[in-house]
C-alpha cells in the first residue's frame, strides 16, 4: 500500500513494534513471572521473530473508563525499556505509531498510511533508499517535521518533480519537508 514515513508525536506514542527478524505474529505477553516464561516458550514454539505489541484503546461504554480518564492508556517508552530489558531473545526493538491520513501536494492528494518512526525503522525493516535520506537522530531529537516517502507515494505527489525538498500536508494542517524516498520493494519480496 501507499505510505509516508515520518517523525512526530514521540509524546503519544501508542504502536511500538518489537522486530527481531522476518516472520511477524501478533502475542499478548502474560503479566508476571510464570506467564513472561510461558509467553517466551510459546514464541519460540512459533519460531516467531518479529514480534508487533500493539496497543488498543479502551472501550468508552463505562463510566469507570471515563472517570479513570482514555487519555492514560497505551504503551510507554519505559514498556519498550521493560520488554528489551526484561526478555533476553529480543535483539533490537523499535517505537511506531499508524493511522491513515490524507497526504497532499499542491493539487495531488491521496489517502495514505503515515508511520511515526524512529531511525532504526529503516534497518530494522531492510528498507533501503532510491533518494536523500531516511530520519535520522538530529531530526527526532529537534522533533523536526520531516518525512520521507514510499516510491507510489512519491510518484502519485511528486509526478514529474523531484520530491526532495518539497513539502507534503498531513491531514489538515501539518506540514512536512520531504527528505527521502525509498526504493520500490521487489514484488517477491514480503
Amino acid at each position: 500500500g501507499k505510505s509516508v514515513v515520518l517523525h512526530k508525536l514521540r509524546s503519544t506514542l501508542t504502536v511500538m513494534g518489537i522486530v527481531l527478524g522476518v516472520a511477524s505474529v501478533i502475542v499478548m505477553l502474560a503479566v508476571g513471572e510464570a506467564g513472561r516464561y510461558e509467553a517466551i516458550r510459546q514464541i519460540q514454539e512459533l519460531g516467531a521473530t518479529n514480534i508487533i505489541v500493539r496497543s488498543v484503546k479502551p472501550t468508552e461504554d463505562t463510566e469507570e473508563n471515563e472517570s479513570e480518564g482514555l487519555l492514560a492508556y497505551g504503551l510507554t517508552y519505559e514498556d519498550l525499556e521493560r520488554i528489551v530489558n526484561t526478555i533476553p531473545s529480543v535483539v533490537s526493538a523499535t517505537p511506531i505509531r499508524e493511522f491513515r491520513k490524507d497526504i497532499r501536494h499542491l493539487e495531488h492528494k491521496l489517502e495514505g498510511r503515515v508511520v511515526s518512526v524512529a531511525p532504526n525503522f529503516l534497518e530494522m525493516n531492510a528498507l533501503e533508499m532510491s533518494r536523500g535520506r531516511f530520519i535520522s537522530q538530529i531530526d527526532n531529537d529537534r522533533f523536526a517535521n520531516v518525512a520521507v516517502l514510499a516510491a507510489e507515494t512519491a510518484e502519485v505527489l511528486f509526478t514529474f518533480h523531484d520530491p526532495i525538498g518539497q513539502t507534503v500536508s498531513i491531514g489538515e494542517d501539518h506540514f512536512y519537508r520531504v527528505v527521502g524516498v525509498t526504493a520500490k520493494k521487489a514484488p517477491s519480496g514480503g
